[in-house]
């Protein structure tokens, strides 16, 4: 602060307009961009590749790349930074370090919750992202094993999530077979880490709900009683109030839902005008690209994921350390749960004989040890019954 204090006096014209006796100007001093960048900062740019630059050098210490990678985190929360990504060749290096044999399981956690952050609800960080096929790898960190934590599978599939939602081009590569991805968020569901189970639970819910088919428009018409309060951050907030501003839960009006003419302009502009490029302008071009309901569906059907909910439900593997937890878990329970109503009652999806009746056993035998199951659930009672009838 001194050095641009004396910077400044040294620079400045005298107050009265007047100039040395022999009329020369003094010369002007370059400030140093040195204190330039000590007082104002480096541009995100610059730090971003100075992150990636350190993330990559096998010499720098472990804790010097996971501090790199950790700060680049904060920077892509800002999707401008995220864009920036592919501007300076940045995408490469960065996916580099999930084949690595340098990057540690802690370097690849890392790159994975980097990557999750910059691909959320950010269309133009998803098609970067998925033009480079990330799907095997992605869903390889999915099967446990010594190489793949919980910490890992956790943020791939936080990733995963990034990738999928409102991305229906993403969510038909599920299907490619060379990445196999149904069948592995299937297994996913036995998982013996009962967190990864609930995200899977989350992120599966989130693909089947039928979406708003212009998001921009949507974010205009948040419902009050789910929208963050101002300056609000997600730690302040409860876990399922988050959760159901993310997704339409059971006992959303399915009129929410629906969009008229009047509601999605911006999609009607993208008809009558031109669309200008932004990080969502591929809602614009493409309104049913947020369309994730659908393939979602079918792949259900085709590889018998509700068959796998309702045994994960009904008979659920242990879970812990050394499998010592062998009682459903509540959380898991409630996901589960939702998972299927929205399946059956808001996707209006039938049961196959065998799921049929495999649910309404279990469902019965549980209401009749618990007369609270509805809430146990999250559940209105109407939201049950309406479950039940697709039971029947």
């Amino acid at each position: 602060m001194q050095s641009l204090l004396r910077w400044s006096l040294e620079n400045s014209s005298p107050q009265d307009g007047s100039s040395s006796g022999d009329g020369a100007v003094a010369s002007r001093r370059e400030l140093d961009p040195g204190i330039i960048d000590m007082i104002l900062g480096k541009p995100d740019a610059v730090q971003l590749k100075e992150d990636v630059s350190v993330a990559v050098d096998a010499e720098r210490s472990e804790d010097d790349r996971l501090a790199a990678l950790d700060h680049m985190e904060m920077l892509v929360e800002n999707i401008d930074n995220a864009n920036d990504l592919k501007k300076l060749d940045l995408w490469q290096p960065l996916l580099s370090l999930l084949d690595s044999t340098s990057s540690s399981t802690e370097i690849k956690v890392q790159v994975l919750w980097v990557l999750g952050t910059a691909l959320q609800n950010n269309p133009a960080a998803q098609d970067v992202y998925l033009a480079y096929k990330p799907l095997p790898t992605l869903l390889g960190f999915l099967t446990p094993s010594p190489s793949t934590t919980v910490a890992t599978r956790s943020k791939a599939l936080y990733t995963l999530s990034g990738l999928l939602k409102h991305n229906a081009p993403a969510v038909k590569e599920l299907d490619n077979p060379e990445s196999g991805g149904w069948v592995q968020l299937r297994g996913a569901l036995q998982d013996p880490e009962i967190s990864v189970r609930r995200k899977t639970a989350f992120l599966l819910n989130s693909l089947i709900l039928p979406t708003n088919p212009n998001p921009v428009a949507a974010q205009q018409s948040t419902p009050r009683s789910i929208a963050p309060p101002t300056n609000a951050t997600t730690d302040s907030i409860p876990s399922a109030t988050v959760e159901s501003a993310s997704i339409i839960g059971p006992t959303t009006s399915m009129s929410t839902m629906s969009t008229t003419p009047a509601e999605s302009h911006s999609a009607g502009d993208s008809q009558n005008g031109p669309v200008h490029p932004n990080s969502h302008d591929a809602y614009l071009k493409d309104p049913s690209r947020t369309d994730t309901s659908t393939a979602s569906l079918e792949a259900f059907d085709r590889y018998n994921i509700v068959g796998a909910v309702i045994s994960s439900v009904v008979d659920p593997v242990p879970f812990g350390q050394d499998g010592e937890n062998d009682k459903s878990d509540a959380d898991y329970e409630e996901k589960a749960m939702h998972l299927l109503h929205a399946y059956a009652v808001q996707c209006g999806r039938s049961f196959v004989d065998e799921d049929k009746r495999t649910l309404r056993q279990w469902i019965e035998k549980e209401a009749a040890a618990d007369s609270h199951v509805a809430e146990r659930w999250n559940f209105s009672l109407s939201d049950l019954d309406s479950l039940r009838r697709r039971l029947s």
